[in-house]
């Protein structure tokens, strides 16, 4: 038998996932792999039309087929609409789970069916009379916004959904005070996630019990009860949902889906069987969310010695027929320019627009692609301008530690400038940087900043943990967090470890299920390592001040004069060892103490709301920085892009486990490699007209270009053993790393994505032609 190898202190070592082996063996059982008895398949009725008013609905030739077990509508519902940002905006509250009377984009739910096969909900499906009146429609977000255009929804005037004005300063002042002013537009396509696995969830609404019982694959689960639970009308101690690993989620997991609402619904009509519903690939593309494509339009300052003087915008968001996000969305893509540049005066005003199209929504980055592609190749047009080398502009202009910025955003722990020297040195910046344009390569560079969680959703963005301690030492972590393949178990599991003094391998870890976990706001913005980390933490120090104090009353000491390190208690004064953790543990539950160890921790960052009428207020406890460098070599005869090497500088505070934040890393700059390139979802008059990986292209791996991660630490002083959140923002700056990169390597610049070959070559053309037309001159 082999021995199970120990880690001790593991913070800091690459130590295996929980997860790995039941992962790459395919034994890890996904919510699609269950099977219940009785179990139905549902299926969800759908618009046709991008805009139409819902006349009636008759089901009665579908309830008749056999082997039909239900059917809802909106009759069925409580008619009570959910969304996303509901504690800041509740007026951007607008889906409801089955819509009524009236449908917004191709493929809005109406209904659901549930059967007992797939073939035959399918049927049921064909024999559904919808009776519509055909409304007229508007795809685009200028027409959208014009007087006269068709209105979505009746409270929502000119169709703007959301405003978000950020204003500091005086820009006008800035910009007559610089010596260089310039202007540019930038656009940034819709998306997919792409996840390998599409969206899927169970739901059982026993009939005798009244509870609701929902495995699913989410990033969210207890978002996911509390939505269940206000919209069917149901406390929160009758719902239990079961997180299931994930195949993705990359934000597209974030909130509910109405078949997340039918799934239980239809559980209850059809005499409280479970109901599985999950999306085909078709559906996926076409009817969950997408990242929002945008129009970025900016005019910015500086004077001669390269200060940035002044940044003014605004930007246009397509968010589609519901809100979903698009608050979140809007103020990652004005406001997070603070996080990396040191700025008195800016003016950007967003606005998400509605229209007939699916909806947008959270997408890996939030805004934070779209404004990462705009602000970063605009800094380099900036520098231009006045004759400076991009990594000097930036370095003369970034943010740095221990400091307020002008919409109070406290910075603490910034390895920004460290980032950007150790990738420019790596990566030879100064030896290539407008010196291969002979070989049609070039060099480029993006900086990007990313918070590590976000007030933005409730009250409170509170996390907890639970250590347990068996008699016989096995040590159990319960978390809310959820996994959804970062690792955030694994990560967790040595936080508590570190803290507790003993091996990884003993720490068994249970997650993301309401019933038995503590709460935790979910898996977005990069919080879980910072968040749930810090209440892992506390937990295990609870734990462990419970052992230590029963030692040092056994021993009579202080239980603050001990400390356990290598699973024995050792006096902290002069490293002696008292006794083995099993023996202290077995002490703790002995006839004299008969104490249970049970160590709780409940962590939320210090952070302030933010004041949207302005763009001010500290929306997270820590910051995360990084500096990305990206070599190109452009063929001229096709327009072919071809990456040769990608640096990428990350400030992480502490790395956890440095095996897993490198892989976060290299995921996604594969993603950014994907938006940047090919990915583009592409519409025809409100309906998806690439939603099949045939069409849709994603990075494949013989695309993928050598990535050299850097880890910058800085030893964040709010962070678990100093360590930060890293999931997204290794995206942020891609695009424009790119761009830049083949500004230096060919001379054009390109400001709509993605970069295709016909894009290239026709900038190409033009350019040629320009400099024809002034050598006539």
């Amino acid at each position: 038998m082999t021995e199970t190898k120990r880690f001790f202190n593991p913070v800091g070592k690459s130590v295996p996932r929980i997860d790995g082996r039941g992962l790459v063996t395919g034994e890890s059982k996904f919510t699609y792999d269950l099977k219940f008895n009785g179990m139905l398949v549902g299926k969800m009725i759908r618009s046709p039309h991008p805009h139409a008013k819902v006349i009636r609905i008759d089901t009665t030739k579908a309830q008749q087929l056999p082997g039909v077990k239900a059917v809802v509508t909106a009759r069925d519902t409580n008619q009570i609409k959910f969304g996303s940002n509901e504690y800041f905006f509740p007026h951007t509250v607008d889906q409801l789970a089955l819509e009524s009377e009236k449908v917004r984009y191709i493929g809005d739910e109406i209904g659901a069916i549930a059967a007992e096969t797939e073939e035959i909900a399918e049927a049921a499906l064909k024999l559904i009379e919808v009776e519509y009146e055909v409304l007229p429609a508007v795809f685009d977000v200028f027409e959208a916004i014009k007087p006269g255009a068709p209105q979505i929804h009746a409270h929502c005037r000119n169709n703007i959904g959301v405003i978000l004005p950020v204003n500091f300063g005086n820009p006008n002042r800035g910009l007559r005070e610089s010596d260089y002013v310039r202007e540019d537009i930038f656009y940034s396509q819709a998306a997919a996630h792409a996840c390998m696995e599409t969206h899927v969830c169970i739901g059982q609404w026993e009939t005798y019990s009244d509870k609701i019982t929902m495995w699913i694959s989410h990033q969210a689960p207890f978002k996911v009860r509390e939505a269940l639970a206000k919209c069917l009308k149901i406390n929160l101690n009758n719902i239990r949902v079961i997180k299931m690993p994930s195949g993705g989620g990359f934000g597209g997991k974030l909130e509910m889906l109405p078949m997340d609402f039918s799934a239980c619904l239809l559980s209850k009509k059809a005499g409280g069987v479970p109901v599985k519903m999950c999306y085909s690939r078709q559906e996926e593309f076409s009817f969950s969310r997408r990242k929002h494509n945008m129009h970025y339009k900016l005019k910015s300052g500086v004077r001669k010695d390269g200060k940035l003087m002044a940044i003014t915008g605004e930007v246009y968001a397509d968010g589609g027929a519901y809100c979903s996000y698009g608050p979140t969305v809007m103020a990652a893509a004005t406001m997070r320019i603070f996080m990396v540049y040191n700025l008195e005066h800016l003016r950007i005003t967003g606005y998400r627009v509605y229209t007939n199209k699916p909806i947008s929504g959270a997408i890996r980055g939030f805004g934070g692609v779209q404004s990462g592609f705009s602000i970063e190749s605009h800094m380099d047009l900036l520098a231009e301008g006045i004759g400076m080398d991009p990594v000097e502009f930036r370095l003369k202009n970034i943010t740095g530690p221990n400091m307020v910025t002008k919409n109070k955003m406290i910075i603490s722990s910034n390895g920004l400038k460290e980032c950007i020297e150790a990738a420019t040195e790596k990566s030879g910046w100064k030896q290539k940087r407008g010196k291969q344009r002979h070989l049609a390569r070039g060099i480029g560079i993006g900086i990007a900043a990313d918070v590590m969680g976000s007030k933005m959703y409730k009250s409170h963005e509170s996390a907890g943990a639970i250590i347990k301690i068996e008699e016989d030492c096995s040590v159990y972590l319960f978390t809310g967090a959820a996994d959804t393949g970062q690792g955030s178990n694994t990560a967790l599991s040595q936080i508590a470890a570190q803290e507790l003094g003993i091996g990884f391998e003993r720490i068994s870890c249970t997650a993301a299920d309401t019933e038995i976990t503590p709460f935790d706001t979910g898996s977005f913005a990069s919080r879980v390592t910072f968040i749930s980390g810090n209440a892992a933490l506390l937990a295990a120090r609870d734990a462990k001040k419970q052992i230590l104090e029963i030692v040092a009353d056994k021993h009579e000491c202080k239980a603050q004069d001990l400390d356990i390190v290598a699973e024995e208690v050792i006096v902290k004064a002069d490293g002696s060892v008292l006794c083995s953790f099993d023996k202290a543990v077995e002490l703790c539950y002995s006839f004299d103490y008969g104490k249970q160890i049970i160590g709780r921790g409940s962590y939320n960052p210090k952070t302030t709301p933010i004041d949207f009428r302005t763009g001010e207020g500290n929306v997270s406890g820590s910051y995360g920085f990084e500096a990305q460098i990206v070599e190109v070599e452009v063929d001229t005869e096709t327009g072919k892009i071809k990456i040769l090497k990608l640096w990428d500088a990350h400030d992480v505070g502490k790395a956890i486990n440095p095996s897993s934040v490198e892989s976060q890393v290299e995921g996604s700059v594969v993603m950014g490699l994907g938006y940047t390139l090919f990915e583009d979802l592409e519409f025809h008059n409100g309906r998806v007209a690439n939603a099949s990986f045939a069409k849709y292209k994603v990075p494949r791996s013989g695309i993928i270009p050598p990535i050299e991660t850097i880890m910058i630490e800085t030893n964040d002083p709010q962070g678990p053993f100093g360590a930060k959140g890293m999931g997204e923002a290794a995206l942020l700056p891609t695009a424009a790393a790119i761009a830049n990169a083949i500004y230096d390597a060919v001379g054009i610049r390109l400001k709509e994505l993605p970069f295709t070959p016909d894009k290239v070559i026709k900038a190409l053309e033009e350019k040629q032609n320009h400099n024809h037309k002034d050598e006539v001159e």
